[in-house]
């Protein structure tokens, strides 16, 4: 039976979701930025993985499949990442 969703998928998703977003919120606690500039870089932190990646994998044939499907699901889950980033910069930094 062949899995529908690949580890390295989900596993690239996570980190670029949640992992990048949390990592991103630290830093800017860390360097003390506030107001519009960390909502701005925090809610950059959790955009999806770029379609350039799908694209460089297939110009240099190295897995291109799986970094469309990267591309594909990282994009489809954003939609309820993002809305959360957006909403708790909207919280932390006014």
């Amino acid at each position: 039976m062949k899995t529908i969703v690949n580890r390295t998928i989900v596993t690239s998703s996570i980190g670029r979701l949640i992992i990048g977003p949390s990592v991103a919120l630290l830093l800017i606690f860390i360097f003390g930025i506030d107001g519009v500039v960390a909502q701005s870089l925090f809610i950059a932190s959790s955009f999806p993985t770029s379609r350039n990646s799908s694209t460089l994998a297939l110009e240099y044939d190295v897995h291109p499949d799986l970094a469309a499907q990267t591309v594909l699901f990282s994009t489809v889950l954003s939609a309820i990442t993002v809305t959360f980033v957006v909403y708790l910069s909207t919280v932390l930094f006014v």
